[in-house]
């Protein structure tokens, strides 16, 4: 049992319900700002508690890495998530996201010329027939794309390819350096993105009229979910096997259903019930043969990265 890795994938669960309680009152753009803000603070606190120097070991070349990793791992993939969350509901975000190692596992055979297997293959067919069913609700014609959450799981499905993109586009500069010293500046420069977005909108004096259930959202998300989850999550890596740590991650779909179900009052259906069982289990398919380190959370050159919850 790894209590840290527990805490985080329970941090992270619940990551779309608050991410849903904080939409009501800030817009997405401000929300990231925010959230990775204090995020990014936490990480750089302890990495250079760890290694004060560590910004210099980076070249221009990792830093031009490094600003594209942002751009897509966090500016890309979480405002697709966070517009997404406005339309849909928290439940079927957490289903959805759990296909993203798929789409990892298609984008290392396409761009990396890794091997799939039939196994893998069935795995695959199964993780999106189970995202098909959460999307359509067992509804089966062309009126599903007048439901207006539909347009939001579309939304949450391509942050999953911003996430594949990420995780395999930047395994060389991941690969190269520890988890937790790759994530900290790629968070930093996210933060500076979305943060400078923001304020074209307009100011931050809304910050002095947010309840405090928003409040209590932001913080949430940026001091347990971006600074204290990642900690956790590596510090689990550290001392056990990432294969048997990545299995902790099939719990998150079940964490936000019961937040969603508690604190946002969600309703639960039987048809995304099963359409989350499929996607679990082709994604158990899809990952658990073979040497594909990309589809792992733990290898620190893919998973190393920011997560999406």
């Amino acid at each position: 049992m790894s209590w840290p890795a527990l805490f985080a994938v329970i941090f992270w669960g619940f990551s779309f319900v608050a991410t849903k309680v904080a939409l009501k009152e800030v817009h997405p753009f401000a929300l990231l700002a925010l959230r990775f803000g204090v995020g990014a603070c936490l990480l750089l606190l302890v990495q250079c508690y760890r290694d004060r120097k560590f910004l210099r070991a980076f070249s221009l070349k990792d830093w031009a890495s490094i600003i594209l990793l942002a751009i897509v791992g966090i500016a890309g993939h979480n405002l697709l998530q966070a517009y997404g969350l406005l339309y849909t509901t928290a439940i079927n975000t957490g289903w959805i996201i759990a296909v993203q190692p798929i789409f990892i596992t298609l984008s290392a055979r396409l761009f990396l010329r890794e091997r799939i297997t039939w196994k893998r293959i069935g795995g695959i067919i199964l993780g999106f027939s189970g995202v098909f069913l959460i999307i359509s609700k067992g509804l089966f014609s062309l009126s599903l794309f007048r439901i207006g959450s539909t347009f939001g799981d579309f939304l949450v499905l391509c942050s999953a390819l911003t996430w594949a993109a990420f995780t395999v586009g930047g395994r060389g500069f991941l690969s190269r350096f520890p988890p937790l010293a790759a994530i900290t500046p790629i968070m930093m420069t996210g933060c500076l993105i979305t943060f400078f977005v923001s304020s074209l909108r307009g100011g931050w004096g809304f910050l002095f009229h947010l309840s405090l259930s928003t409040w209590m959202g932001v913080l949430f998300l940026g001091i347990l979910c971006s600074g204290l989850g990642y900690f956790f999550w590596y510090s689990a890596l550290g001392k056990k096997d990432s294969s048997l740590i990545g299995m902790y991650l099939f719990l998150e779909p079940f964490v936000t259903l019961i937040g969603a179900i508690l604190f946002l009052g969600e309703r639960v259906f039987g048809i995304t019930l099963v359409g989350g069982g499929l996607t679990l289990l082709g994604v158990y398919l899809a990952t658990r043969t073979g040497s594909n380190k990309a589809v792992k959370r733990g290898n620190p050159s893919v998973s190393g990265a920011i997560r999406s919850g």
